[in-house]
């Protein structure tokens, strides 16, 4: 004679506790459609931060005073694209370059083609690096014999 399997009670969990729901992930997934994008590039409009053409030195100066304005919030990938900018990842190592200090913590987002982009890279300006030195000035060539 068997005997049937026990079924246990499920517990109550409350809100924020226990194991990650759906829910509560989606609720850190930034939805990055059509109506932010322009939420975004109109609020940039408004402040005169919109890009004038698509030159590498215009977006460089453009984008330094957009993360300066935008603050800690800063801007990811698909924000920056949806305000005309174009390689993005390029500019922000150019202003590396230039001694800006800018970090680049990844999130998940909702693009506009409605699907899941993990790993899309926010930039948010940090500052001026302190300890800056130029690459070029800090090669030791040696002396010519």
């Amino acid at each position: 004679m068997t005997r049937p399997p026990r079924k246990f009670p499920k517990k109550k969990v409350a809100p924020g506790q226990g194991k990650a729901t759906s829910s509560s992930v989606k609720s850190k997934i930034l939805k990055c459609g059509s109506h932010h994008l322009t939420k975004v590039r109109n609020e940039l409009r408004s402040v005169g931060l919109s890009l004038s053409d698509t030159s590498g030195s215009v977006q460089i100066g453009m984008l330094l005073r957009t993360l300066q304005y935008l603050g800690p919030r800063g801007i990811n990938t698909k924000e920056a694209e949806g305000c005309g900018y174009f390689r993005i990842a390029t500019r922000i190592q150019e202003l590396e370059e230039a001694g800006w200090h800018i970090a680049v913590p990844k999130e998940c987002i909702i693009g506009v083609d409605g699907l899941l982009h993990r790993g899309i890279a926010r930039y948010t300006l940090i500052g001026r690096r302190a300890d800056f030195t130029d690459p070029q000035g800090s090669l030791d060539l040696g002396e010519p014999s």
